[in-house]
């Protein structure tokens, strides 16, 4: 009876590692992202609609957002939606907005579609608050060259 019972804690260890592991695994997943707002909106550069490029939401702490997630997503003829580790969607808070456009396939590019000042977080100068129900049109850029 005394060989029975190294046997079992030696299982009960195995499947209490097992547990821990499957759990560290969940915890890696994007499932932590927590409340996500879907965001869409057009990108437009003097009035017409910005071809291509990305847009980059980074978290504004100066009013308050903590968020570790930069959500992101690509310009196509005009519009942009933003994705938060893998989902659809961004944490709500303020952000300062990045957008990039250029010469696909060159580098580096020789010709930029938005200025460069909209690259920098220094010198974008756009900032937008994600909100639930936002209404049509708060998630617009509106870029000058």
């Amino acid at each position: 009876m005394s060989a029975v019972g190294p046997r079992v804690r030696r299982s009960l260890l195995v499947l209490c590692c097992a547990a821990a592991c499957a759990w560290g695994v969940a915890g890696c997943s994007d499932s932590g992202v927590g409340k996500l707002v879907r965001v869409v909106g057009k990108v437009t550069v003097n009035g017409k609609p910005l071809a291509n490029g990305s847009v980059s939401f980074r978290p504004d702490q100066a009013k308050g957002n903590t968020s570790v997630y930069e959500p992101a997503g690509d310009i196509d003829a005009g519009t942009y939606e933003l994705y938060t580790a893998t989902r659809q969607g961004a944490p709500p808070g303020w952000y300062k907005v990045l957008v990039v456009s250029a010469e696909p396939g060159v580098y580096p590019p020789k010709k930029l579609y938005a200025d460069a000042k909209y690259a920098d977080l220094a010198t974008s100068g756009l900032n937008i608050e994600v909100v639930d129900n936002a209404p049509e049109g708060h998630y617009d850029l509106k870029l000058t060259n």
